[in-house]
C-alpha cells in the first residue's frame, strides 16, 4: 500500500490543495448532495490537472466531455473488467488511463494492464494528498509534459496508452506512447488483461488496436 501522509497545505483540506493546481470545472451544474463524490464534484465538477496527465471526470452532461455516468456505462469498457462490479465507480483517470476508482471502503487504483485492484487512501481528501505528494508516478505528468511538447496538447477524451505494454516491458518514455480514445484504451487493455490472466505457462499474447 503506498503510503498517504504529505500533500496537505497548513490550514486547509488536500482537495481545496488539488483545486489551486486544477483547470476550471468541466461542467458548471454541481452534483446532488447523496453523490459519493459531492466532496469533490460540488466545488469542482470535472477537471484536468498536472498538464492533464489527471483527469476527473464531470457529473452530468457537458456536451463535449464525458460524463461520470457515461463512463460507467457497462457497456463501455467495465464488462471486460469482471472484478469493477457495481461496488466501485471510475472517477479519475491517470495520463495513460489507470483508473481511479470510489467505494464505500475508499479509494482504489485500477490497473487496466493487469486488471488489479489496489486500495490507495481511505477517502478523497487522502486521495488527494496523496496525488499532490506524489504527482510523477500517481499521475504521469512528466511524460505528458514531454509528449505534448512534441506533438501538442492531448485532445479532450483521449489518453496516452502505451503501444507496447508496460506489462510486457514496455518502456515508461513518450517514445512508447500512442494517442488513443479513453474508452478505445481501455477495452484494448481490458483484452490484454483477460489474455494474461488466461494465459498458460510459456503461452504467447496477440493483441488488436483496432
Amino acid at each position: 500500500m503506498r503510503n498517504n501522509s504529505g500533500g496537505n497545505v497548513p490550514g486547509s483540506s488536500a482537495i481545496e490543495a488539488m483545486l489551486r493546481v486544477a483547470s476550471p470545472a468541466l461542467v458548471d451544474d454541481g452534483v446532488m448532495p447523496s453523490h459519493p463524490l459531492a466532496d469533490l464534484l460540488n466545488r469542482r465538477n470535472g477537471f484536468y490537472a498536472f498538464l492533464s496527465a489527471l483527469h476527473v471526470f464531470p457529473s452530468g452532461r457537458s456536451g463535449v466531455e464525458c460524463s461520470l455516468e457515461e463512463w460507467n456505462a457497462p457497456d463501455l469498457w467495465r464488462s471486460l473488467y469482471g472484478d469493477v462490479g457495481s461496488e466501485y465507480t471510475a472517477f479519475a483517470e491517470d495520463l495513460f488511463g489507470g483508473q481511479f476508482l470510489i467505494s464505500n471502503r475508499g479509494i482504489h487504483l485500477l490497473d487496466p494492464e493487469t486488471s488489479e485492484i489496489e486500495f490507495i487512501a481511505p477517502d478523497l481528501d487522502g486521495w488527494c494528498a496523496l496525488i499532490l505528494d506524489d504527482p510523477e508516478v500517481l499521475t504521469g505528468y512528466p511524460l505528458a509534459e514531454e509528449w505534448q511538447s512534441s506533438h501538442g496538447k492531448i485532445p479532450t477524451g483521449m489518453r496516452l496508452v502505451p503501444a507496447k505494454p508496460f506489462v510486457l516491458g514496455g518502456e515508461f518514455s513518450a517514445e512508447n506512447l500512442v494517442l488513443m480514445e479513453s474508452g478505445k484504451g481501455m477495452r484494448y487493455r481490458g483484452e490484454l488483461a483477460q489474455k494474461i490472466r488466461d494465459i498458460p505457462d510459456g503461452g504467447k499474447i496477440v493483441l488488436r488496436y483496432e
